[in-house]
């Protein structure tokens, strides 16, 4: 049986930040998957139940011709086999310049960035902007030589940088302005919006003329997901049923949830469209017409498939045995805790601490907030390949049997 799969070839491809959750699954993808290969780097899923069974990775996604360096400031751990590491720190020029001249890059992906719930503001800034225009100035020649020349640079942006935390989003796209200074209230957000103006301003600017893009990302889960996936099992782990039974709000707020996957598919697609759009322009052929480029341009990467807030939650419990039928369901209004919100966060501030409940947590959780990513569909070929369902299945899956095998490590 023939494989018909597409090839994107992409040539030698540093990921920044690869060590991480969507780096991971970047390095993973160029490299064909690995994880589905080597047991060595497995992805842990329990056996013997079909909820957890699903066709492999890498009979769907496009077959990737790439040599893949990653640069990570630690790179000990979520090693995959047939890259090569670097340790190495983007705020550094030094740094950086070591790294190119050994790994000559005709791409970079740029995913790293600190902890989004750390909430460090010096940190935040350091690393997103400061890191990312000392990424931008090696790649792209201009602080100084490294033997290479750099073609095309993907940045991992937010889609969280057009949202002030509060409002609801229906449908929105890529013409929404950024939310900067006193509307917005996530720093993180504002950081990203500044990393990623940055980024396509710089495109066909630097000495090389490197083609630039973003991709944002909205709302990923997915295997070693460290937040949406493994915050609300280990909520319901430590939850009564009574708790498990609250809802916050009335569950008609849209959310974006999408596959770590599907991400990481949309990276390598707008590296192979920079490619492409930067050979023409050496070449001196005509360029894309604007509603066709991708270089200098920003796209909102979905599954495409909004879904209820509640039911995602609820779904993942459920995988877990911890079942909450619909009419069993408390609904508590959002107004009334806002208010129980700010108030713990007030009293707990004054010993230094973060309450469980708080505004933002209460609104994160009754908001409508999802995106069009038709411009992906068109100017990428972007389709999201895995589905919200399975998706879950991968994320939960993986925490579930992970939690076994360390529990079975420890002799419980």
């Amino acid at each position: 049986m023939s494989d018909k799969r597409p090839t994107v070839e992409l040539g030698t491809v540093l990921v920044v930040g690869g060590c991480g959750f969507l780096g991971w699954h970047i390095v993973d993808q160029l490299l064909n998957f690995p994880s589905e290969t080597d047991p060595s780097v497995a992805l842990p899923k329990p056996q013997g139940d079909s909820r957890f069974e699903y066709p492999q990775l890498s009979s769907r996604y496009p077959r990737c011709l790439a040599k893949v360096a990653v640069v990570d400031l630690r790179t000990s751990n979520n090693r995959l086999p047939g890259a090569d590491y670097y340790d190495g720190d983007i705020t550094s020029t030094e740094s950086m310049l070591s790294v190119f001249r050994k790994v000559k890059p005709d791409i970079v992906i740029h995913t790293a960035t600190p902890n989004v719930l750390e909430g460090n503001k010096e940190l935040l800034r350091k690393v997103n902007v400061d890191g990312t225009k000392t990424l931008l100035e090696v790649a792209g020649g201009a602080s100084g030589d490294w033997g290479g020349n750099c073609k095309a640079f993907v940045y991992t942006s937010s889609s969280s940088v057009v949202h002030d935390t509060q409002s609801d989003l229906i449908n929105v796209n890529e013409e929404w302005p950024y939310i900067r200074g006193k509307r917005q209230l996530e720093y993180y957000s504002e950081t990203k919006a500044d990393a990623e103006e940055l980024v396509l301003k710089y495109n066909r600017t630097s000495p090389s003329s490197m083609v630039t893009c973003a991709v944002r990302p909205a709302g990923i889960y997915g295997e070693k997901d460290t937040t949406f996936t493994h915050k609300i099992l280990e909520h319901s782990a430590k939850a009564s049923k009574t708790v498990l039974r609250m809802q916050l709000g009335d569950n008609n707020n849209l959310f974006d949830f999408t596959y770590v996957g599907n991400v990481a598919y949309a990276h390598v697609l707008a590296a192979f469209r920079l490619i492409a759009s930067q050979a023409r322009y050496k070449a001196g052929q005509a360029g894309p017409l604007d509603h066709e480029r991708v270089d200098g341009e920003a796209f909102n990467i979905t599954n495409d498939s909004p879904v209820y807030f509640w039911d995602m939650t609820r779904a993942a419990w459920a995988l877990t045995g911890k079942v909450i039928e619909p009419n069993e369901v408390w609904e508590l209004p959002e107004g009334l805790l806002g208010t129980i919100g700010g108030i713990a966060e007030s009293v707990m501030g004054l010993i230094g601490k973060t309450p469980r409940l708080t505004q933002r947590m209460v609104r994160y959780s009754c908001m409508t907030r999802y995106y069009s990513s038709e411009k992906a569909k068109y100017r990428l070929g972007y389709d999201p390949i895995v589905t919200v369902d399975e998706g879950l299945a991968r994320a939960v899956g993986y925490v579930v049997e992970r939690g076994r095998l360390e529990s079975e490590k420890k002799g419980l």
